[in-house]
């Protein structure tokens, strides 16, 4: 092997080593473009034999940083390079959209046997970088397997010929490609304030600490409420003040314009009860009033529902079970509106004239009786569409508040022209 060669592959490892602290959720950051730049002359220029020899001592750590570094062109190359070893845990993490991988510290992890004392493990710590600073190591078997999690606290607590297996605390892993947020929740119902993380032969890969959680928690939260609002997310979201208008306008547009022909339904309803509105003008005073009511009703209870389902609360098993409570909070809200709706009917037309045969009383009733069943119907439909999204495999957060308020909308037209014909003009 060259010096030429010996010098590029050390200063890659000294810029790859530097460059693992630049991580930024999903997308790595970097102080300058050297390290791609380096990598990509490096694995195009040098022997098959030397990039192997390369990244055989590599960490699956290392060789996913790689692979992020590398452009789309190149990284089938760098799968034929990479250690045999590590292939089928890439794949995996490759398909992924957001690995758990992508997001744990890149501080190196230390390992120790259960069957080492307190004074050695307290020795090899001595013995690392100065810059170590983890909170918890890994016990692993003969083979290197995951076993247990040390909290490092504990090797102050015992004596020194205390056995690291007596002390270690036994805890489930999550593998690297296991998507963030459900290694989040897995972290969440655990005792300890980290997840480990393994590979495929259930070797230690690091550690899900608790703010990193935070941090995974807040981009998909953010997530969350943009779909929830009709807005299309991204993975690579810039701060607002750093997003172009039009990249705002791309990602706002989409629902927007979806749901203004959708809208059109809307109009096609109104017209087609145009003789009623014509024979009682009054009931275009109020069909703002029980359109809005069932667009609110709906929206809260969809975020209720996917708020709930983020959390692990609800399955799809108990899908019969959230229909029916919502049924019945239902029925509640809309009996209590429709018996204010009926006061207001009756307060604020006071006076009105109405056709012959007509009182004020049958107007409320009727306006009151078509609330209850839009605030029925608009919240059993908030309810039921993140469980059918989440039956196609979607996001229950697709289902955009947006949308829901134009589907509640237009329903809520059909019931409240449907309901007021039938009692006022028959």
């Amino acid at each position: 092997m060259s010096n030429i060669s010996a010098g590029i592959k050390n200063n890659l490892n000294i810029n790859l080593t530097h460059n693992l602290n630049f991580w930024n959720n999903d997308t790595i950051q970097f102080e300058s473009d050297d390290v791609s730049d380096q990598l990509i002359s490096f694995m195009q220029e040098q022997a098959k034999g030397v990039i192997q020899g390369w990244l055989d001592n590599k960490s699956l750590m290392q060789c996913f940083y790689i692979h992020q570094l590398l452009p789309e062109t190149e990284r089938n190359t760098f799968f034929s390079h990479m250690p045999a070893r590590f292939v089928s845990d890439m794949e995996k993490i490759e398909v992924e959209n957001h690995p758990v991988i992508s997001v744990i510290s890149t501080t190196p992890q230390l390992s120790f046997t259960g069957d080492m004392c307190v004074g050695d493990a307290i020795a090899k710590i001595h013995e690392t970088s100065e810059a170590f600073d983890n909170k918890v190591a890994f016990i692993v078997d003969e083979q290197g397997c995951y076993r247990a999690v040390l909290p490092i606290h504990q090797l102050l607590n015992h004596s020194e010929t205390i056995l690291l297996a007596d002390i270690a605390e036994t805890i489930g892993a999550c593998h690297a490609c296991t998507d963030r947020e459900k290694a989040v929740a897995m972290l969440q119902h655990s005792d300890m304030d980290c997840l480990p993380v393994v590979d495929l032969w259930g070797r230690p890969v690091g550690a899900l600490s608790a703010k990193e959680a935070m941090v995974v928690m807040q981009q998909e939260q953010t997530q969350d409420v943009e779909m929830l609002m009709g807005i299309q997310a991204d993975d690579n979201d810039a701060p607002y003040m750093q997003t172009s208008v039009l990249a705002h306008v791309k990602k706002r547009i989409f629902w927007i314009v979806g749901l203004a022909g959708v809208g059109i339904l809307s109009g096609m309803v109104i017209q087609s009860y145009e003789d009623a509105i014509t024979a009682l003008t009054i009931l275009a005073l109020y069909m703002p009033m029980v359109a809005d009511t069932g667009g609110n009703a709906g929206s809260q209870a969809s975020t209720v529902i996917v708020r709930s389902m983020a959390l692990g609360e609800l399955k799809l098993k108990n899908w019969c079970e959230v229909l029916w409570k919502e049924l019945r909070i239902s029925l509640f809200i809309g009996l209590g509106l429709a018996c204010i709706s009926f006061i207001k009917v009756y307060f604020l037309s006071h006076g009105v004239e109405l056709p012959n045969g007509l009182t004020l009383s049958m107007l409320g009733s009727a306006i009151a009786l078509a609330l209850f069943f839009q605030v029925v119907t608009a919240t059993v439909i908030g309810a039921a569409l993140p469980l059918i999204a989440k039956v196609f495999g979607q996001d229950p957060a697709v289902v955009a508040s947006p949308a829901i308020t134009t589907i509640v909308d237009v329903t809520g037209l059909l019931i409240y022209f449907y309901v007021t014909s039938l009692i006022l003009l028959n």
